[in-house]
Order: C-alpha cells, then sequence, then structure tokens
C-alpha cells in the first residue's frame, strides 16, 4: 500500500499548492491524466464543502490518499459534525448556490461514502485506476 497523509486548515490551504502534493502522488502511483484530473476536482470540492458548509471555524482536516489493488481511496476526516446532505440525481444549475461538488463527487467516482467518526466527519472516495 502507498498512501500520502496531508494535515490541513484554512492557514496551510492558504500557503499550500495541495493540488501539486495530489498530483505529485498520483503520478507516482502511474494514474493517468483523466483520473487525477478527477480526483483532484473531488478532494478540491470535498475540502470546500468542508470549510464553506460547516461552523466549524479553524476547518482542521486530514486528508489521506491510499493507492492500493487497483484502487485510490481518498480519505478525508475532519471534526465537524455530520451533514446529511444527498447528492443531486442530475447537475444542477450554474445559479444554484449548492450541490454541483457534490453530484461531482458521486458522479466521477465509483464510491462516495460519508459517516460520522469519533472526531466529526469521514467522508470516503474511491476509483478504480488500471
Amino acid at each position: 500500500m502507498n498512501s500520502l497523509q496531508i494535515n490541513l486548515n484554512k492557514a496551510i490551504l492558504a500557503k499550500h499548492s495541495l493540488c501539486l502534493e495530489i498530483e505529485q502522488f498520483m503520478l507516482q502511483n502511474h494514474i493517468n491524466s483523466s483520473q487525477r484530473f478527477k480526483i483532484i476536482t473531488c478532494v478540491l470540492e470535498a475540502v470546500a464543502n468542508v470549510m464553506n458548509h460547516t461552523n466549524n471555524g479553524s476547518a482542521d482536516m486530514t486528508l489521506i490518499l491510499h493507492c492500493r489493488d487497483n484502487k485510490l481511496i481518498v480519505d478525508l476526516l475532519d471534526n465537524s459534525a455530520l451533514h446529511s446532505s444527498k447528492a443531486p440525481l442530475q447537475c444542477p444549475d450554474a445559479d444554484t448556490q449548492s450541490g454541483r461538488g457534490l453530484w461531482i463527487m458521486h458522479s466521477w467516482m465509483d464510491n462516495v461514502r460519508v459517516q460520522q467518526s469519533v472526531a466529526g466527519t469521514h467522508l470516503q472516495l474511491s476509483l478504480s485506476i488500471r
């Protein structure tokens, strides 16, 4: 198993290029460009959702990427309360305030799971890579 863990908060995100770190990890694991695009887009949407839609002012998160068994698994853990948001069945209109990120995640990933954890919320995304 090959993994990458990044501890995030708003201050780190302001200074750190999260996309480059994730891209480098995926390049090392020979993940093709369209799959890299999907993973990075979904991770950025998930991180933005935590920062924009939770009452957690510090937005402390742990991002873990695992590459194993021809699958890339993304775990995003944060210390906010679980919000039960259902993904729209079709892409929301451009003028709709929210929902596009959830729709993208559910449309592009093989599996999306959100559950309560001891510390808050655990989002897991997975995508077959071979």
